[in-house]
């Protein structure tokens, strides 16, 4: 199997959307976009060698095998640990980038989070796939005040896998989906009394934090999560069920300081 394209080649093909398949139940486990090498650049950073020689662990800047390893490096170490190569399918080429993050979306939303190893679901994710009555939910909802208007907030983008993976919409998933762990900095966090948790778009719930509920998530990560309760009605009142304001609309970071 090739390991790279031949300069020519490279250059027809321009940016393209590439699937990784599982050779074992051909499962397609990751979907991207890029241009040049890319596709090949996944298999290529697992360094097989690191796995076997255990001297080498101590590494900083080598992937481990602990739980907090990329569901796709894994994947990629028990293929090759197998004696097999990962199956590279190139799904769509000569696009421009616009367009390939449209297709790699769009993909992204077929097989679902749930079956692939990516963690975030492709480009303007707000417009993916959806229910015929919550898009028309969404286009006609009304936006919230934005600041001053309305009390200082975290907004955090969260998505349908993550609410079912932590009980679902009627049994706290969207509480516990929202909670962590999340690139912030409880020092400043904690300034922030409300915590607003957005599907597509729309806030589907809104939190009190607990005094000092922002907690870094401990060891070595950067992340944190908050321990909080519902608003009040009259907060609530103010951001359930309405459209998050444009400018928030643009912001890739899943969480983010609004005010």
């Amino acid at each position: 199997m090739i390991e790279g394209w031949s300069p020519e080649v490279a250059s027809k093909l321009k940016h393209y959307v590439y699937r990784l398949v599982d050779p074992r139940n051909g499962e397609t486990f990751y979907v991207g976009e890029g241009c040049g090498n890319r596709v090949f650049q996944h298999v290529a950073a697992v360094d097989m060698s690191f796995y076997q020689d255990k001297s080498l662990l101590t590494e900083q800047d080598k992937p481990s095998e602990s739980d907090d390893d990329p569901a796709k490096i894994k994947r990629i170490i028990d293929i090759k640990r197998r004696g097999l190569n990962v199956i590279h399918i190139i799904q769509r080429w000569g696009m421009d980038a616009r367009t390939a993050f449209e297709v790699e979306a769009a993909f992204i939303d077929y097989f679902g989070l749930g079956k692939l190893t990516n963690k975030i679901k492709g480009h303007d994710d707000e417009r993916g796939m959806r229910y015929a009555d919550e898009l028309e939910k969404e286009f006609v909802a009304e936006p919230f005040p934005d600041y001053p208007a309305c009390p200082r907030f975290i907004l955090i983008k969260i998505n349908d896998y993550n609410i079912n993976l932590n009980g679902g919409f009627y049994n706290g998933g969207i509480y516990k989906a929202v909670r962590g762990y999340w690139k912030i900095k409880p020092s400043r966090a904690n300034d922030y009394p409300y915590v607003l948790a957005v599907r597509y778009g729309i806030v589907i719930g809104v939190y009190k934090v607990n005094e000092n509920g922002w907690k870094p998530a401990g060891g070595n990560s950067k992340r944190a999560y908050f321990d909080g309760v519902e608003a009040p009605d009259d907060i609530k009142k103010i951001f359930l069920g309405k459209k998050i304001p444009e400018r928030f609309r643009l912001r890739q970071n899943p969480a983010s300081y609004c005010d």
